[in-house]
């Protein structure tokens, strides 16, 4: 049998700084197959507002979020495209996830509030690499301007910030060579590192 792409998940997220000390994480996720391979376009019921030939399922989560916090202010989302119609049902639950932290012990209090039958494997999963892609943006998003970025370091180690991407890998551990740099005064960018 020759190989053949049978199903497709795409997951996209885009971190906004509002500028109010605000930030908003918007994901998407949508399933999709081939609907002239796969069974589930021509067997599974047709013609539903919410079915789209093609994909099985298509959603939205969004969280604003304390950009000092963490904590999640607003969450709430779409699900345009699912399979069966009480699939919609989640979006009521997603302000469940209001009050959380983005921080050590989200992926814990996340599946207390919205896990297996609490909430849609779909959206824990969309709702996961939302966490992670929040804490990516804080740890690597810098100014452009040397400088800015500089005073930027600055400010955050003299607030006491503590970077996300710290222990994720052997270059962010304590005694690393980026935390070491930045301590230095110069910035996780620095290629040289």
């Amino acid at each position: 049998m020759a190989r053949k792409l049978i199903h497709t998940r795409t997951i996209t997220v885009k971190v906004y700084d509002e500028g109010d000390g605000k930030l908003e994480l918007e994901g998407r996720l949508d399933d999709e197959q081939d609907p002239n391979e796969s069974g589930y376009f021509s067997q599974v019921r047709k013609g539903d507002d919410f079915l789209k030939l093609g994909t099985i399922h298509g959603m939205t989560v969004r969280y604003r979020v304390d950009a000092k916090t963490s904590e999640i202010i607003k969450s709430d989302g779409e699900f345009d495209v699912r399979p069966h119609t009480g699939c919609g049902a989640v979006l009521d639950w997603l302000p469940k996830m209001e009050g959380v932290k983005i921080a050590a012990g989200y992926t814990q209090e996340q599946r207390n509030r919205f896990g297996g039958p609490l909430g849609c494997a779909h959206m824990n999963t969309l709702m996961q690499v939302m966490a992670n892609t929040k804490g990516a943006s804080g740890a690597y998003y810098i100014p452009k301007d040397k400088e800015a970025a500089r005073a930027m370091v600055k400010q955050r180690l003299s607030e006491g910030y503590v970077n996300p991407a710290i222990n994720s890998c052997h270059m962010w551990k304590p005694d690393g060579p980026i935390l070491t740099a930045m301590k230095q005064g110069r910035t996780a960018m620095d290629h040289d590192i």
